[in-house]
């Protein structure tokens, strides 16, 4: 007998030892489990879900209640007899329960089962800072290595059976004797009772906050309906062009969702952008600081420029007309100007082979400006023609002569029926009542003079000897 028992003593060691080893693997595994607190936690048992936004992250480990010296609410303070539901997070995704994250005890289903749904941070602004982690409950104290989430920020959902039932014969009167009751039972205890309807859901704690807010800002919110009243009458009496702008935002939000992929990558190529544009803008300060003159300068005449457009109004108005007909008579044109197109082209391909010579024709041109050299020439011109020009008793008279024409070589037409009188008009008379004789030829060019000029030269010979001389005057220079 004695051997039996301590055969059974010696397997309950066993086992105590194997769920010893298991409980302390168990704990240094690296799970992460939240120690909540509620005012209840009615038909929640061990393995059911803890959901976060409806999807299963993880499963009650625990359901108890709270022991003395064990913290329960925010500011530390104890509350022994409180519920304790251990949510065993087993996603590591959900890992990150924040100080304002909150769970409520919801039903499952009809048949009583229930599980937590849970939010590890509220929704808050973006570029708002981040609450700080839930604290991990230190060694030595109940929960050790648990994050603890205090009684304040969990609730549980009223079952709807429950609210069901205040309808049945029974529960009528059970009712009105509660709150026959009630009176008594809550006498002296209104803070308790504020405390148990802001733990019963978290929202309400928010929206005691929220109302809080606006009472401090009742006078702005005052000023911010008279605003409001203010703006929204011009709106009412241009709501089509509002609702028109609202469809072109329709428009182009759809638009713009169409080509996400490409706003993201210019977005993304934005900041390049922003580089590039930094030294663009220093040489745009610099053009700035060295353009400030011409816009000072500008600034003065500015004046002058309106007057001057003022005054060129009526010019434009004239030019218009002109304009007009320009237009008309371009396009009927039209066609001509067409077929004038191979012309053009001929013209410019002569215009281009002539670039050379016209830049020589420049140059002499210029240099003849410069020094004088138009002045020379004519001189020269003159001085020829007065060199082959005779001289006699009579006076000068030409022998050649430079036409300012194109054409250079001329004939002389003698005209019959000239008479010109060189003697005095007894001579004539006496001339007239003798036989005509021969008169002498005059010499054409005074001996004195020391030029021998033949007797049969002729102008047009003296005109086709200046040309000749022209020519190569002309042709030594080039």
């Amino acid at each position: 007998m004695r051997r039996v028992v301590a055969i059974v003593l010696g397997l309950g060691v066993v086992v105590a030892l194997i769920a010893a080893t298991a409980s302390g693997d168990d704990g240094d595994g690296g799970g992460y489990e939240v120690r909540a607190y509620f005012d209840s936690a009615g038909f929640l048992v061990n393995g059911e879900e803890v959901r976060i936004a409806g999807a299963n992250v993880g499963t009650v480990k625990e359901v108890t209640v709270s022991l003395p010296g064990e913290p329960v609410k925010r500011n530390g303070d104890e509350d022994p007899g409180q519920a304790v539901a251990v949510l065993d997070i087993s996603s590591e995704g959900f890992q990150d329960f924040l100080s304002d994250a909150s769970c409520l005890i919801r039903p499952q289903s009809l048949l009583g089962e229930k599980y937590v749904e849970c939010e590890p941070t509220q929704p808050r602004a973006p570029g708002t800072e981040s609450p700080s982690p839930l604290e991990q409950i230190p060694d030595g104290e109940i929960g050790a290595g648990q994050y603890r989430l205090p009684i304040e920020n969990n609730g549980k959902q009223v079952d709807l059976d429950l609210v069901n039932n205040i309808t049945r014969q029974p529960e009528v009167e059970r009712f009105r004797l509660i709150l026959n009751d009630l009176g008594a039972a809550l006498a002296a205890r209104g803070p308790d009772l504020a405390a148990v309807v802001r733990r019963a859901n978290p929202a309400l704690e928010q929206t005691d906050k929220v109302l809080a807010t606006l009472a401090k800002q009742n006078q702005q919110l005052a000023r911010l309906a008279q605003d409001s009243d203010t703006i929204l009458g011009p709106l009412s009496e241009q709501r089509q062009h509002l609702a028109g702008f609202i469809r072109n935002a329709a428009t182009a939000g759809t638009a713009a969702a169409e080509r996400r992929d490409d706003i993201v990558a210019g977005f993304d190529e934005f900041p390049n952008a922003l580089r590039e544009l930094r030294s663009t803008m220093v040489e745009l300060r610099r053009f700035a600081e060295q353009g400030t003159p011409v816009a000072v300068n500008l600034r003065e005449a500015a004046p002058g420029l309106t007057e001057a457009t003022k005054l060129l109004r009526p010019f434009s108005r004239a030019a218009t007309i002109s304009l007009t007909s320009l237009g008309d008579t371009t396009e009927a044109s039209a066609d001509d100007l067409a077929a004038s197109s191979p012309v053009i082209r001929q013209l410019r391909r002569a215009g281009e082979k002539s670039i050379p010579g016209a830049r020589n024709l420049n140059q002499l041109l210029m240099t003849f400006r410069r020094t004088g050299g138009i002045d020379y020439l004519t001189a020269f011109a003159l001085n020829a023609s007065n060199v082959f020009n005779g001289f006699d008793q009579f006076g000068h008279f030409l022998l050649a002569q430079i036409q300012i024409t194109n054409c250079v070589e001329y004939d002389v037409v003698p005209v019959t029926g000239c008479d010109a009188t060189w003697f005095d008009d007894r001579q004539a008379q006496a001339a007239s009542s003798t036989p005509p004789e021969e008169a002498p030829k005059a010499d054409p060019i005074d001996p004195a003079l020391g030029i021998d000029v033949p007797e049969d030269t002729t102008t047009a010979d003296s005109a086709e000897g200046t040309k000749d001389l022209l020519e190569f005057l002309m042709g030594s220079g080039g």
